[in-house]
């Protein structure tokens, strides 16, 4: 469940302007209801509600996001797991740099606060440092994406209308063991939005399905750790998303949405 925060991030995370296609992306601030869609009953799971709040930022050099949220797993015992996490991450996409920083807090672990950085290089293996493990980098494979650039790929790749992705490691920011995984990514024909009680600019009448499935890049299994079906649109908003662990599934609709001022840059 500790990696639940990085698998948000990793795909709401806003992109840049590609040459080849004009992609405009909004920073934006949103909020998500976080609920139990499904459970197999053999993980007693009662039931699972949460808040998260996530926002990405323009900066004159790249972009920085955050996230923040609550979760509460109830299960049929009558026991009950509080968890809260804060997460914030910068990405410059030209330079190939990503760094953030965690604070994790729950009621049967301690707390667990650490920070990082990572650096892609062009054609040749990049590295990653831990705060947590100063003495060990961890060696990013050539394919190693971050969040923001895959990001960026999945909607270049979306507006031209390929509409599989495979192969590609993302990094998030993680404890060092859990910072990998390779993806394969499923885009959709852009679809009609149903429409929305929220009022807002920043949400538009279409977007992609997007599903993306997360494997262990060093395990043999050939089923995935855990899979993320989202609604994308063109400017980089997430409507809506589900993340499938196996045995339960958690859903998150929009409650809230606002925009994000971006700096004037000389």
């Amino acid at each position: 469940m500790k990696q639940f925060l990085k698998i948000i991030s990793t795909f709401i995370s806003v992109a840049a302007v590609s040459p080849a296609f004009a992609v405009e992306l909004a920073p934006h601030q949103i909020t998500y209801q976080l609920k139990l869609l499904e459970a197999n009953p053999d993980t007693q799971i009662k039931d699972i509600r949460g808040k998260t709040v996530f926002s990405v930022r323009k900066e004159c050099d790249g972009w920085k996001s955050g996230e923040d949220y609550v979760m509460q797993m109830q299960f049929e015992d009558g026991s009950e797991v509080l968890m809260a996490s804060l997460f914030e991450s910068f990405e410059n996409i030209e330079e190939g740099l990503f760094s953030f920083s965690i604070d994790e807090r729950s009621n049967y672990e301690k707390p667990l606060t650490f920070d990082g950085f990572a650096q892609r290089y062009p054609n040749q293996e990049g590295e990653a440092f831990f705060s947590i493990a100063p003495d060990n980098a961890l060696s990013l494979p050539t394919d190693t994406y971050f969040p923001v650039a895959q990001t960026v790929e999945i909607l270049k790749r979306a507006q031209s209308g390929e509409t599989f992705f495979n192969s590609h490691i993302i990094f998030f920011g993680a404890k060092p063991d859990d910072a990998l995984k390779q993806t394969s990514i499923i885009i959709g024909k852009a679809a009609t939005s149903e429409g929305s009680d929220i009022s807002s600019d920043l949400l538009t009448e279409s977007y992609y399905p997007v599903q993306v499935a997360y494997f262990d890049p060093k395990s043999l299994n050939s089923l995935p750790v855990y899979e993320i079906s989202f609604h994308m649109q063109n400017n980089g908003v997430v409507p809506y998303y589900a993340i499938d662990y196996g045995d339960f599934t958690l859903h998150a609709t929009m409650s809230d949405i606002a925009e994000e001022p971006s700096p004037t840059c000389l």
